[in-house]
């Protein structure tokens, strides 16, 4: 994988960043994750359902948390006339086009946790709202520069089924032509090769990035090597993630 490596790192903390005031702006991107929040099972049963959100980066710097765009995210499945708000600052933006939404947050204040947790919620007409758990990891040190097609990944290296069942794998490609094809595929390596188990396709938006989320749906996921491959026209990149069995609870 191409990315480069950070100066430094902090170690993750669970707990929740109370976030302060901070502005955002967001726009819809030609047609081409986190899962639904919430206790209302009706939520889940929405039409919206094929929505999901993913982060351009899980992994942030103060600095790029509170400069230039600031946290970006990405909807897909939505449709004109959705509303999206996020809680950092309660602004509605509007989708202008069906298919994935970009949006973003500028924080006004470094945050002073490792973490910044917030929701970003989806609202279409009658229809329960829907509602994306997100969070940011905050890491010290310059992220630096990233080559033409690398593919970011996070977590990065290993996981646990459970974490994959429930958060995904955040994958997004960066530095490709504008308006481009990306295609997304993640394989299970097995003893006699390996099983394509997802792919999505998302049009690369101004940002020359595309953002999308492997979430297993079909209940938890096997355990063993795993490969994540973005392909933006000539351009092709590949992260590995090994997936550990959870610990049994105590």
């Amino acid at each position: 994988m191409k990315k480069l490596s950070l100066a430094a790192s902090i170690a993750l903390a669970l707990s929740t960043f109370g976030a302060g005031p901070a502005t955002a702006s967001g726009l819809s991107t030609p047609p081409s994750d986190s899962a639904p929040s919430g206790d209302d099972g009706s939520k889940q049963d929405s039409v919206m359902k094929e929505a999901d959100l993913a982060l351009k980066y899980r992994e942030m710097t103060p600095l790029e948390v509170t400069q230039g765009k600031g946290i970006e995210f990405t909807i897909d499945g939505l449709k004109k006339g959705d509303e999206v708000i996020t809680s950092l600052d309660n602004q509605v933006w509007t989708v202008e086009k069906d298919g994935p939404y970009d949006g973003s947050a500028v924080m006004d204040e470094k945050p002073d946790d490792t973490n910044v947790e917030f929701t970003v919620t989806v609202e279409r007409g009658d229809e329960p709202d829907r509602v994306f758990d997100a969070r940011v990891h905050i890491i010290e040190g310059d992220r630096g520069d990233y080559d033409d097609g690398t593919l970011v990944m996070d977590p990065e290296s290993t996981t646990l089924d459970e974490s994959l069942y429930q958060e995904g794998l955040n994958l997004t490609m960066v530095n490709c032509s504008s308006k481009d094809d990306v295609l997304f595929e993640v394989f299970k390596e097995n003893e006699d090769g390996r099983t394509k188990v997802w792919e999505k396709n998302q049009l690369a938006g101004e940002d020359e990035s595309a953002s999308v989320r492997y979430l297993p749906r079909d209940g938890m996921p096997d355990t063993g090597e795993y490969e994540a491959v973005a392909t933006c026209g000539d351009l092709e990149d590949t992260a590995s993630v090994t997936v550990n069995p959870t610990e049994p609870q105590e």
